[in-house]
């Protein structure tokens, strides 16, 4: 009897411990996360949210046709973006960038990663008919950094 008590005692403490973390100022951390996102991304479709290990939560949706993952840290404001779309949604430049690069291959996905403070990166997967690529596009510049044997 005793046990249970003490290790009913236990669950509890941990409960209101992890409750606590997830307070911030009195406001919850994903209440905090929401308001960021619902004025960051006005339109936004089927958000998701979901916490992470390491504190904080990510916020799966789409907007604009656009399938996009946001990421919130233990306090509730944004630390990043991912967004994926094919090619015909790439910003003109970088797809000119990419092609002309790259001529002989098709554009097969693009990963569009924002984060705080730092300029948007382009993860580009391109295809030939041997090989698929996986290049990073930042700064005006393309760097190969995956190369994968393509199969049909």
């Amino acid at each position: 009897m005793y046990m249970k008590k003490v290790s009913l005692t236990g669950l509890l403490m941990a409960l209101l411990f992890i409750a606590q973390a997830h307070v911030l100022r009195g406001r919850p951390v994903l209440e905090r996360a929401i308001q960021n996102f619902s004025r960051d991304y006005k339109g936004a479709l089927g958000a998701d949210w979901t916490p992470l290990k390491e504190g904080g939560y990510v916020c799966r949706f789409t907007l604009d046709g656009v399938a996009g993952k946001a990421f919130y840290d233990k306090r509730g404001r944004w630390q990043s973006t991912v967004a994926g779309y094919t090619e015909s949604r790439m910003p003109r430049a970088v797809r000119r960038l990419v092609l002309t690069n790259y001529y002989d291959y098709k554009i097969l996905y693009v990963h569009e990663i924002t984060m705080v403070g730092k300029a948007t990166v382009f993860q580009v997967q391109v295809r030939d008919a041997h090989v698929i690529k996986v290049l990073r596009v930042a700064d005006d510049q393309v760097e190969e950094i995956r190369e994968l044997e393509a199969t049909d």
